[in-house]
């Protein structure tokens, strides 16, 4: 084959090509160098060192915060327990506070900027240093994108973002602890709810499970008391209505429609009383430890609105598989007995086997038995019977099937009876005081799944 004469051309030319691709795709893509100067941090600050912080707004109260042993407490323009987390978002803002630009390092007069007459005054008192830091806002750049600042330590004028503005302007309400109960829901032991729809109990026992102790001992349901407990932990106030109010009835709180008493693990007890109603739909509350009436949303209300009926259990039963160590099953006659045992695999994964031990031992397929167990909680109750008549009204003296679960560690053991009568189901639950009318179709799952065992 005959070489062309031009072929040194062609590869000179393939290799420019090559070139011009490498820096159009890769060398386009490296950053250019930067000739901007990194932004200088206001302060240097230990936060772990701060002592005492102020806010001084114009034409607002001083807002002064005093560092404690448990925490932080708002000195004025109240004496109140502080917010910690709002304080510390403070504290972070200030740690990282930037400058901005510089706007001048020798000014004259600063009334141009504002600065003569500041918006904002924040000092930090630091542990072991002789003054406080400060920093003085003043008014905004003609763009609004930023706000002028300057600092005693030096005399230049710089800039800081325009959204410090809302960080550090924080109000005195902005600052102080708004939590009414400080109380954590695993803390509480018993629950009394007084109110227009009737008052009820309720009581954790020693594995943790809720019942009604009034007006009838009856299941609660786990999820949905949790659920209100959650709602009391996390209650905050929406605005104070009064620090220390002369009359009570002004709020509806010298007869409170509604009231809430947690008996908690250290043997103290806490009552949130509920009174009038505010013109957008919040509440007038107080809580026992305190004369503060605070303002809440109606959220609380709302929830208390369904009554008992909300928070009963509304499950046969509600299992988790994983803490049942073993079971009695009363089927045809016959009792039998199973027991959970666990083994570890080569990986040193915890695995679950169970074995009928009674009276014919034998080993079963673990998900048949987990899948029986997963049924009794399917079955859901279509009525509480809670003055009921005699068993055999519900074919309850001789049930179809009675089951007792047994659990690790302090929780006791609980059993059901279901039954069929007239062509509906029923079951009983023990400790309970009230007959359950059960979805059949789901009763009937019960059976055969526990009978196949």
């Amino acid at each position: 084959m005959k070489v062309s004469p031009f072929w040194k051309t062609y590869v000179a030319l393939a290799v420019a090509a090559g070139l011009g691709a490498y820096i159009y795709f890769v060398e386009r893509k490296r950053p250019e160098p930067s000739t901007e100067k990194p932004k200088e941090k206001v302060f240097t600050l230990d936060r772990s060192k701060v002592k005492a912080i102020t806010l001084s707004p114009q034409g607002g109260d001083e807002v002064r915060l005093v560092k404690e042993k448990d925490g932080w407490r708002m000195t004025a323009p109240t004496d109140v327990a502080a917010d910690s987390t709002e304080v510390d978002s403070l504290l972070s803002t200030l740690e990282s506070l930037q400058s901005e630009d510089v706007v001048t390092e020798s000014p004259g007069p600063v009334a141009e900027y504002g600065l003569d007459k500041p918006k904002n005054t924040v000092s930090v008192t630091v542990e072991g240093a002789k003054d406080p830091l400060v920093l003085i806002l003043g008014e905004k750049t003609p763009d609004g994108n930023a706000i002028y600042a300057r600092t005693p330590a030096r005399p230049r004028v710089f800039t800081v973002a325009s959204y410090m503005e809302g960080s550090l302007g924080k109000k005195p309400f902005d600052l102080r602890d708004r939590d009414l109960l400080h109380v954590k829901r695993d803390a509480v032991r018993t629950l009394e709810v007084t109110g227009p729809e009737g008052g009820y109990a309720l009581a954790r026992n020693a594995g943790g499970e809720w019942a009604f102790t009034s007006p009838l001992a009856t299941a609660a349901g786990r999820w949905s008391v949790d659920g209100l407990l959650g709602t009391l932990e996390s209650l905050r106030m929406d605005s104070v209505a009064d620090e220390s109010p002369k009359d009570l009835k002004v709020y509806g709180l010298d007869k409170p429609a509604r009231t809430i008493g947690l008996g908690l693990a250290d043997g103290t007890r806490k009552t949130l009383e509920v009174g009038a109603a505010t013109a957008d739909k919040k509440y007038d509350v107080r809580v026992s430890d305190r004369p503060l009436v605070a303002v809440i949303p109606g959220a609380l209300v709302d929830q208390l609105a369904k009554g008992m009926g909300e928070l009963r259990g509304k499950r046969l039963l509600e299992v988790a598989t994983y803490d049942v160590t073993g079971f009695d099953v009363e089927m045809g006659g016959t009792k039998r007995t199973y027991a959970r045992s666990t083994s570890k695999d080569k990986d040193g994964l915890e695995v679950s086997k169970w074995r009928r031990t009674a009276p014919d031992p034998k080993d079963l397929d673990t998900n048949k038995v987990q899948d029986a167990l997963f049924a009794i909680g399917g079955v859901e109750v279509q009525e509480f019977v809670d003055k009921p008549a005699s068993p055999a009204t519900y074919g309850l003296d001789a049930p179809a099937l009675k089951v007792t679960l047994k659990f690790e560690g302090a929780k006791p053991a609980v059993s059901f009876e279901v039954a069929d009568k007239d062509a509906a189901s029923y079951a009983r639950r023990s400790g309970d005081a009230a007959v359950l009318k059960v979805d059949p179709k789901k009763t009937a799952d019960v059976l055969t799944a526990f009978k196949g065992l």
